[in-house]
């Protein structure tokens, strides 16, 4: 049985406003992307009674090039924003809204568990699952 959550592929469709420069503006997507992955599944910062306890970068996981999912499809619509600057729209932290919640609906697609917290790293999920199988409760699955 699988205990971790491993993002293979990514869709993005989202409204940029008139794309003043699309090359940077497919990477700053990417990048959003990934950085809200990390948020999902890896970055466990840990911090207790005003300290921090993730002190290095080998208990604090961020993504690499390695995770990159094999298939990431990005749409970008270009709908003028008449507030914005020649019809742009910040992109900013966009990305980080919605893929967090995505991935804990597929988790508990995937196990019948919803997740309160993040990241959704390997011990968690296991926990969820332990917990469901121990205490014997049903799933709204």
């Amino acid at each position: 049985m699988r205990r971790e959550v491993k993002i293979e592929k990514k869709y993005c469709f989202i409204d940029a406003g008139k794309a003043i420069i699309p090359q940077q503006l497919f990477g700053r997507i990417e990048g959003g992307l990934m950085q809200s992955m990390g948020y999902a599944v890896m970055e466990n910062f840990v911090e207790k009674e005003g300290q921090v306890s993730s002190r290095n970068r080998s208990t604090y996981l961020v993504p690499t090039i390695l995770d990159i999912p094999e298939e990431m499809n990005i749409m970008v619509l270009e709908i003028s924003d008449p507030r914005g600057p020649w019809g742009a729209r910040g992109l900013g932290e966009v990305m980080n809204m919605y893929l967090a919640p995505a991935v804990t609906a597929a988790v508990f697609d995937a196990t019948g568990i919803w997740f309160n917290h993040f990241p959704l790293v390997p011990e968690e999920v296991l926990k969820g699952i332990q917990k469901i199988h121990v205490s014997g409760q049903t799933t709204n699955k």
